[in-house]
């Protein structure tokens, strides 16, 4: 069996750089928890621009160093694909910013804070995970497929509580536009999520497969 330590050479470098990554989507809704939490004030999309520009950044290092750096193909394949889906955490984050931001009055006043405890259990979960990929041979296999049975559980969580919203905003009882707005963000927030699940079916690949 060939460990992925031995693959990425002696040092730890795309071990770190990963864990920066699920760490930048675990940062993004620590954002975002602070502007849902003073929605009267004006809502500024710069800060998650920052959050996402520094994952594409550590998404090019990787790049760059499976470039320089002696893997098989399907290893690189893997870690491609993990970057990736990292990088779509804090990059839908800010999509939801940024229609909040323009839809104002609409969304003044909605708690999201479900969404947000939810969000913050799935990043929880995908740092997690991320971090076992360190200790790959030595028994992380359980420790993985626990993460990842959580991250499982808090999509179906979410899955619920979407179709519960859902049934309310079709009720007939809210102004048809802020409909439209809030269905649009509940999305993005379930989306959010869902890129969470995707990380933990990337890395219970890996972790399977160098088992």
């Amino acid at each position: 069996m060939i460990s992925l330590q031995k693959l990425f050479g002696k040092d730890d470098l795309f071990f770190s750089l990963l864990e920066a990554s699920a760490e930048e989507g675990r940062n993004s809704i620590h954002g975002l928890n602070n502007i849902l939490a003073k929605p009267w004030e004006e809502t500024s999309v710069t800060a998650f621009h920052q959050s996402k520009e520094a994952d594409k950044r550590i998404t090019d290092q990787i790049n760059q160093a499976l470039v320089t750096s002696f893997v098989t193909a399907l290893e690189k394949e893997d870690i491609e694909a993990l970057s990736a889906v990292l990088y779509r955490i804090p990059k839908t984050v800010e999509k939801f910013v940024e229609r909040f931001a323009i839809s104002g009055i609409l969304v003044k006043g909605i708690d999201f804070s479900r969404h947000i405890a939810l969000l913050s259990a799935a990043t929880e979960q995908v740092v997690n995970l991320i971090k076992t990929l360190r200790g790959l041979g030595s028994g992380q296999v359980a420790k993985a497929k626990e993460c990842n049975q959580r991250l499982q559980q808090i999509e179906g969580d979410a899955d619920k509580l979407i179709l519960e919203i859902l049934k309310d905003l079709y009720s007939g009882a809210h102004d048809p536009i802020k409909v439209l707005a809030l269905r649009d963000l509940y999305e993005l927030l379930e989306t959010v999520v869902d890129r969470c699940r995707d990380a933990g079916i990337v890395v219970m690949h890996i972790v399977l497969k160098n088992s």
